[in-house]
């Protein structure tokens, strides 16, 4: 009980380490630090100061937090544990380390979700929500800040927990402003202007959000006046984190009214308050917006200064490696998730398995006494009920079995465009770098050239010329890396199920390089030959672009392995290589109110019997272990009930005698419906 009295009377303080750091408030922490012997004390005090510190001083915030995690580890002390874990997680999302936030946010969640820490679990959740923001993955954010929220209201809130609802009440307000779901933004925020009115430190930024949520309602003016009051209360409490997002919003909308001047005035105040706490995501958002501005005005220098500045700060935060440590986090917080819904079915199962029984039980004892009053008819009639019971629990037990394994088919698709993806993003990357090398030796002879006494002006030029034809280059494939990075984010996200306007021949060639990457990257050897023939007067069509995705992956896939198998029984049969080049053709057409795509292989082909069950569900040819038997089957439910097209295989194998003198292989037809604005 004491440890618990101790852990609500730091907890009422915590709201303080949000705001920018107190010397007299750091000092008092230090000197309790110093004196408590109390390791327990000692945890919560040292995750306090890592958060104060997380905003100014970040090797300070890791030294801390990590003394707090250590101690907590060590005397098994679970909710310090998640405190730490929460600081250090906050203190690297203001660094702009993405991933690192999210893998401690999450394992400070499984802490609290296994020791039944109910607050605990609201921030972590909160934390994850507000990564998922930073991510501008919205309806993420919104999930899991409405599970913060249903956390948070079964409980008896006070102190550092009522602060917790204000923030939780504010984040889900902003990010329904940022889905564009204007209305309930207002009842949220609205909501938590009221508790915030005489707050230090959350009102100012209240007033940041609604002054965006006024600009987005068209409200330009009242928009101002809420942003400057904002800008105003931030300086007042010394408070450069939010008033780095406060200068940041205001130069944003001058920006968008095209109001050249005062956009420049707010951002650089923002670049220089987010560079004097290290906010790298501030300074990125701020140096962006000054280059815009420069360049708008053709000043050349200006803008070359703060594109630079703009350049470094992007690779940092959203550079290859904190893409590639991105995903791996969230495939592991996917799997955790699979797990603890597998874990939840199987306690389910269980118990209806006892209810089951004691159904069971409880009609064996009625039996008996129908057995003995020799009322034969009604004792069929009972038992034939059970067993309608026991057939509708297995039905829908096997129902749900399947629903798991068909998402599990669909999270595997992610995984085979990973390795695609990675040599996607390295072309541009490699070119990025190169141009900037080059860049640096064409700055090293301008600066010796304009040393001479007599300088070559013509050279010079030239010298110029090339820079900015660098910058140009580095720019555009700069542009490339950053669209394969927000199509990989795309691919990462559960469908939504909303159909949207496609270029199908996009499509189609981008899974087929994602597909053929891929299979590559799990097979060295594997090589064939990519043909394509697209329709280039093919319309876009509405339809979800990630199922139809799923379905380009899949055959796509299943034509790999048919050339690969092929390929093998050439080298068995000791027939020369040179006889067989395997390949896969892929084609689209516009016929009527028809698109018809093509799949099409030379490899092994299949028989009738094969081709009469290919679509079934849990049915495959591949040895065990490299096939569910769900890819085939979950793109004809994509194309068919999904789309309302149709999906149909022509094939012919090695073993028709049908086959001799024709082609081998097989070869997919999907056709889906085109309606025509006539």
């Amino acid at each position: 009980m004491k440890i618990f009295n101790l852990t609500i009377s730091l907890l009422l303080i915590w709201s303080i380490a949000f705001s920018q750091v107190d010397d007299v408030f750091t000092d008092s922490l230090k000197q309790g630090l110093s004196i408590d012997k109390q390791d327990t004390n000692r945890v919560l005090t040292m995750a306090i100061l890592c958060i104060s510190y997380g905003y100014i001083n970040f090797d300070s915030a890791i030294t801390y937090g990590n003394r707090a995690l250590a101690i907590a580890e060590k005397i098994k002390f679970s909710r310090g544990e998640v405190w730490a874990l929460n600081s250090l997680g906050a203190a690297y999302i203001n660094q702009g380390d993405i991933p690192k936030s999210m893998e401690l946010r999450f394992k400070g969640l499984q802490i609290a979700d296994k020791n039944d820490h109910l607050i605990e679990e609201a921030d972590c959740l909160d934390g994850l929500g507000h990564i998922y923001n930073y991510l501008k993955d919205y309806p993420k954010s919104l999930f899991y800040g409405q599970k913060a929220r249903q956390i948070i209201n079964k409980v008896k809130v006070e102190g550092y927990g009522s602060d917790l609802k204000v923030r939780i009440n504010l984040n889900l307000g902003t990010n329904y402003m940022l889905n564009n779901q204007l209305d309930s933004s207002f009842i949220y925020l609205q909501k938590t202007y009221d508790e915030t009115l005489n707050t230090m430190y959350w009102h100012p930024i209240l007033l940041r959000y609604f002054g965006e949520l006024q600009f987005r309602l068209g409200n330009h003016g009242l928009a101002f006046e809420y942003l400057r009051k904002s800008i105003a209360k931030n300086k007042a409490n010394n408070d450069t984190y939010s008033g780095t997002q406060a200068n940041n919003t205001i130069a944003t909308f001058f920006d968008q009214l095209k109001q050249t001047d005062s956009c420049i005035y707010y951002a650089k105040v923002g670049l220089v308050y987010a560079q004097k706490i290290g906010y790298k995501r501030g300074a990125l958002e701020a140096s962006n917006l000054l280059t815009k501005q420069y360049e708008f005005l053709n000043d050349k220098n200006q803008a070359f200064y703060y594109q630079k500045i703009a350049a470094t700060l992007n690779d940092e935060l959203y550079g290859a490696q904190k893409v590639l440590a991105l995903q791996k986090t969230l495939s592991e917080q996917q799997q955790y998730q699979r797990e603890i819904e597998i874990k939840k079915i199987a306690h389910e199962n269980q118990l209806k398995q006892y209810a089951l029984l004691a159904v069971l039980g409880v009609m064996f004892l009625i039996g008996l006494i129908l057995h003995h009053n020799n009322q034969k008819e009604i004792k069929a009639k009972n038992l034939l009920q059970v067993k309608n019971e026991e057939i509708q629990v297995t039905l829908s037990q096997l129902k749900s079995t399947q629903a798991q394994l068909i998402q599990s088919e669909k999270l595997a698709s992610l995984g085979e465009l990973t390795a695609g993806i990675a040599h996607e993003i390295q072309n541009p990357l490699n070119f990025v770098n190169n141009f900037s090398e080059l860049s640096v030796d064409l700055v090293k002879d301008l600066k010796d050239e304009l040393k001479k006494p007599e300088k070559d002006e013509t050279y010079i030029d030239e010298l110029f010329d090339d820079l900015s034809q660098n910058q140009e280059k580095i720019n555009h494939h700069g542009k490339r890396a950053s669209s394969i990075v927000k199509g990989m984010l795309e691919h990462s996200r559960v469908s939504t199920g909303v159909k949207e306007l496609t270029d199908i021949n996009k499509l189609a060639d981008e899974y087929l390089r994602l597909a053929f990457h891929g299979y590559k990257a799990k097979n060295d050897s594997f090589e064939a030959e990519l043909k394509t023939e697209f329709d280039e007067n093919l319309s876009k069509i509405e339809v979800i672009p990630q199922d139809i995705g799923r379905v380009f992956l899949n055959l796509i896939n299943n034509a790999f392995y048919a050339v690969s198998q092929r390929k093998q029984d050439v080298l068995a049969r000791n027939e020369a290589i040179s006889s067989y080049t395997p390949s896969v053709f892929v084609s689209t057409q516009q016929l009527d109110n028809q698109i018809i795509i093509k799949v099409k292989d030379n490899g092994t082909g299949m028989p009738e019997s094969v081709k009469a069950k290919v679509f079934q569900p849990f049915f495959t040819t591949k040895p065990t272990g490299q096939g569910t038997g769900l890819g085939l089957s979950l793109a004809y439910d994509i194309v068919t009930k999904g789309h309302g097209g149709s999906l149909e295989v022509v094939s012919v194998d090695e073993g028709n005698p049908d086959s001799i003198g024709k082609g081998v292989g097989s070869e997919f037809i999907i056709t889906l419906p085109f309606k025509t604005n006539g």
